[in-house]
């Protein structure tokens, strides 16, 4: 690693033209570089400014299988793509808006922050209501079968629910751990992240801290996701 790398990357992923790349907002306070995964078949803003990273390098067979699969590579292990010590996941759906956002979210990142669901505090009421989404239409019956183990191990109800669409890491081992074990989880099962992450999180005895406001009304995001994320 060098010494004049960026101290945090931000980092998003677009496949399949799920979402617009939105333009970067430069940012103050601390070193940052910003990185876009995809398959490139995304549209973008002119002048964006991320750096484009292609995502097939780095996918396996199951990721493969579904464009919703390869954009969770760089969102469950994004210290794939930076050298950077801190990294901010978000999702293509987010305009960053304020030019402080790096510099304030890393100080929650201990070592890990999200934002808290909002409406649900529990991976099986979760799962419920993700069944009655179209975009999962086609993931019921992995939905089900996860479910079911996720009982059978004993996950308890109500131990925790957090909105993957932004994530702050500080890479530690731990986190790590729990990345590696998150993609294999969503290769193994459905690509709902937010089912399958509090379990691993609990495997990996982490809690993530939470950030200020929620996914939708924060100080520093605008959400602006695509009609296909209804």
């Amino acid at each position: 690693m060098s010494d004049d790398r960026p101290m945090v990357a931000i980092i998003t992923s677009v496949t399949d033209g799920y979402d617009t790349l939105k333009r970067i907002m430069p940012q103050f306070g601390l070193t940052t570089e910003w990185v876009a995964v995809t398959d490139g078949k995304e549209t973008a803003e002119p002048d964006h400014g991320w750096q484009l990273c292609d995502v097939d390098a780095w996918a396996e067979n199951a990721d493969r299988s579904h464009p919703n699969r390869l954009a969770k590579i760089a969102k469950c292990e994004p210290w794939r793509f930076t050298d950077a010590p801190y990294s901010i996941w978000i999702d293509s759906s987010y305009r960053v808006t304020s030019p402080l956002f790096a510099f304030e979210a890393v100080k929650f990142a201990n070592p890990i922050a999200q934002f808290v669901h909002p409406w649900r505090n529990c991976i099986f009421d979760e799962a419920t209501a993700s069944k009655e989404l179209t975009r999962y239409d086609d993931q019921r019956q992995f939905i089900n079968d996860q479910v079911r183990e996720y009982r059978s191990i004993g996950h308890p109800e109500n131990w925790g629910l957090w909105a993957t669409g932004v994530i702050v890491r500080k890479h530690k081992p731990d986190v790590g751990e729990h990345g590696s074990q998150w993609l294999a989880e969503i290769r193994r099962h459905s690509y709902q992240d937010q089912i399958s992450e509090p379990v691993i999180l609990r495997l990996c005895d982490l809690r993530p801290n939470p950030l200020p406001g929620d996914h939708i009304t924060n100080p520093w995001l605008r959400y602006e996701g695509s009609a296909r994320h209804a």
